[in-house]
């Protein structure tokens, strides 16, 4: 794979400097990345298992411990928090005291509360957090957020989303903590929220959320159901549904969105949201040959979103080469927190 970044560097020429903290399926894809990438120096790794560093391919400093690392002030740059869902805030936050800029993998949180105390702590210490949405840098979420801030479509009356995947028994078994609801959390942070965070970014934030949560496929023992519909409304009082499941059969089947709006519809599809499958349209309005396919990250077990992480860290270099902000940063994501937070909430109070 070549990498080419389209940004001016500032006239030191030095290299952004990388620190990988968690070394599973993510952490692993970051160390490929860096490899290749011409302006970028992987400096230090950090992961429990000693063993897992081995698969860096490359003679750095490999700690066990976050704490070890930070006591090494090893000079860096950026750290990427990798590590399980439940855990990214407080290493965020222990990243940004100690004078790092960090890079969140998905989801930063798995509470809206904690979301805040992590933007308290990136605005102490002068620091950027970088969330990563890669899927808002395939070739059709670019276009469809155009067509939707051209008012092409009109008002927007209503949005639907489906996700339908696959996770199976070798998933969670893999990593024991994806089955929990402390760490892992359920479908709508570890697979789903990348959708979520589309839906805001194209419509804006939404209001009376209500779901209903069940399982179906009995099997596999988690703290969470594995299924859901949830409904809403957009600002404008239009209707909005997104419906979930990990329960598909062997693979993932699709992750599509349609919007029906008072100029026009419009829906994109396949199993990763890569391609256009409908649109019609009262005026013109250019309508592009995906030519280059939005493949979705492998991993041994499944497979998950879009693979953009290539143009999300030249996004992230770019951005600390001249000083300026993240394009998507913890505010972003306190909605998609905020979102799900509210979804599971409705749930338990139908319960009462």
């Amino acid at each position: 794979m070549e990498f080419t970044p389209l940004l001016e560097l500032k006239s030191h020429m030095n290299k952004i400097s990388f620190v990988i903290v968690g070394v599973g399926n993510i952490g692993e894809k970051y160390a490929q990345l860096l490899r290749i990438m011409p302006i970028a120096d992987l400096v230090a790794a950090v992961d429990i298992d000693f063993r897992k560093r081995k698969l860096i391919h490359k003679l750095i400093p490999f700690f066990t411990s976050l704490d070890n690392f930070l006591k090494s002030q090893i000079e860096a740059d950026i750290i990427c928090i990798c590590t399980p869902n439940g855990l990214h805030p407080a290493h965020t936050i222990k990243c940004l005291n100690a004078g790092y800029h960090v890079i969140c993998e998905k989801p930063v949180a798995l509470h809206a509360e904690d979301v805040h105390k992590m933007m308290t702590a990136e605005k102490i210490a002068r620091k950027k957090v970088f969330a990563v949405m890669q899927n808002r840098y395939s070739p059709v979420a670019i276009w469809l957020k155009k067509l939707v801030e051209s008012k092409k479509l009109g008002e927007i009356r209503f949005l639907q989303i489906n996700c339908f995947w696959n996770r199976n028994e070798s998933y969670y078994s893999e990593s024991p903590w994806r089955a929990t609801n402390k760490i892992g959390g359920g479908p709508l942070y570890s697979q789903f929220s990348h959708f979520i965070d589309l839906m805001l970014w194209l419509c804006g934030e939404v209001k009376n959320i209500s779901s209903n949560l069940f399982t179906l496929n009995p099997d596999i023992k988690t703290a969470f159901d594995d299924s859901g519909v949830i409904n809403f409304n957009l600002s404008n009082g239009a209707k909005g549904m997104f419906n979930f499941t990990n329960a598909a059969y062997q693979m993932n089947i699709e992750s599509s969105l349609t919007i029906i709006g008072s100029k026009g519809n419009v829906k994109v599809g396949g199993q990763y949201m890569e391609k256009l499958d409908f649109v019609n349209l009262e005026n013109s309005f250019e309508v592009p040959v995906f030519e280059q396919i939005t493949q979705a990250n492998n991993y041994t077990y499944y497979k998950g979103s879009a693979d953009k992480h290539d143009v999300f860290l030249e996004k992230v270099i770019n951005c600390l080469v001249n000083n300026l902000e993240p394009e998507i940063g913890l505010p972003d994501e306190l909605q998609v927190v905020d979102f799900i937070e509210q979804a599971l909430a409705s749930v338990e109070s139908k319960n009462y």
